[in-house]
């Protein structure tokens, strides 16, 4: 299916379609959403969904936006409104979490190229160093040998097996899928569980550590926003309005400390709002906020639920270009309008050979 996705791809590109799509979307905003980014090489278990970039593929990607869009920070956004000048629409670089690697592969390849971008920090991970839940679970799945386990997923016991490493990489999508939807008590538990059922000690996940409060500060002085990514990364929708407010209030506190400028975005964890949510990110401060979606911005109509398309380490060259031109959602939604014509045919086209099947019994004397 990849490969054929792939052949699309570029027969979108080399028939002109990906242009024409680009054309078409050139005052459209792009925004681009990254984890982390790193040189060498990464486990295929703990890297399974491409979370981080390789250095050479993310250097690439930014010197096609660097071509082709006048890349712009999200209050120059704002001030900017919709649409494209003579410099080539608009897009905006994003970071969320604050991993270390981002300072030594991602800032040189931005400082060269001279391109804006925002980090989204969570400042339990800046000031603590708190090793993120999602890598904990990772190196977990990646160091066991335990062949296979059962873990209450949706509500039901399903064993996951680990003997291969393919196993191993379905079982963490499972596995993060599952637990992004828990409140954060819950989390903890199932990982005490799985750590105790997999016959593992948690270690230090192979990926980056946090950036320094002083890398932080070099990154800003030279062009790099930073924004409120939440203290702990707990999804806004399991927080009480007092603990909502006091997430998104204390890490915009502490990160206006560490920089000394003030901080004006937010982006959602896990990309999860609400109205309680947006209200509650008015009331701290911020001028808006970032979700995911993973389509262009037709304009700006809400400052805090701008669409970010994510990028990860299996985006191909091909997948990058058709994504950014808007190409993409087009796909998608003729995608979609396919299946249902396709799924009403067949409904229709089954309704009549029941009644022929029917008309041919009853001739029979059957019915």
């Amino acid at each position: 299916m990849r490969i054929l996705k792939e052949i699309l791809f570029w027969l979108c590109i080399l028939t002109g379609l990906a242009w024409v799509a680009a054309r078409l979307n050139r005052r459209k905003t792009l925004v681009l959403n990254y984890h982390g980014v790193y040189g060498g090489a990464l486990d295929p278990v703990t890297n399974f969904d491409g979370l981080h970039v390789r250095s050479d593929r993310f250097e690439r990607q930014m010197r096609y936006l660097a071509a082709r869009y006048r890349v712009v920070t999200p209050d120059q956004l704002l001030e900017g409104g919709p649409g494209a000048d003579a410099r080539g629409p608009l897009a905006v670089i994003t970071f969320d979490d604050g991993y270390r690697n981002l300072y030594r592969y991602a800032y040189p390849v931005l400082k060269r190229l001279a391109l804006p971008a925002t980090v989204f920090v969570i400042t339990d991970f800046l000031r603590f160093g708190r090793v993120l839940w999602w890598d904990r679970v990772r190196a977990m799945v990646a160091s066991t040998r335990c062949p296979g386990v059962l873990v209450p997923i949706q509500g039901r016991e399903r064993r996951l097996r680990f003997d291969t490493a393919a196993h191993k990489q379905g079982a963490l999508r499972l596995l993060l899928r599952e637990l992004q939807e828990l409140p954060p008590q819950r989390i903890e538990a199932l990982l005490a569980g799985l750590a105790k059922d997999l016959g593992v000690e948690e270690r230090a996940p192979e990926t980056d550590g946090p950036l320094s409060a002083g890398q932080l500060r070099e990154m800003v002085g030279d062009g790099i926003s930073v924004g409120g990514h939440g203290r702990s990364h707990d999804s806004f929708l399991h927080l009480s309005r007092e603990h909502l407010l006091a997430e998104l209030t204390e890490s915009k506190r502490v990160l206006e400390s560490v920089t000394g400028r003030p901080v004006h975005w937010l982006a959602y964890p896990y990309g999860y709002f609400s109205t309680e949510a947006v209200e509650a990110a008015i009331e701290a401060g911020y001028r808006g906020a970032f979700a995911c979606m993973g389509s262009l911005n037709d304009g700006i109509p809400d400052p805090f639920a701008i669409r970010r398309i994510g990028v990860d380490d299996h985006m191909t060259p091909a997948d990058f270009i058709v994504a950014t031109s808007g190409l993409r959602d087009f796909l998608k939604g003729l995608g979609r309008v396919c299946r249902f014509w396709w799924g009403a045919f067949t409904f229709s086209t089954s309704g009549r050979r029941e009644r022929r099947d029917a008309v041919y019994v009853r001739d029979r004397g059957e019915v």
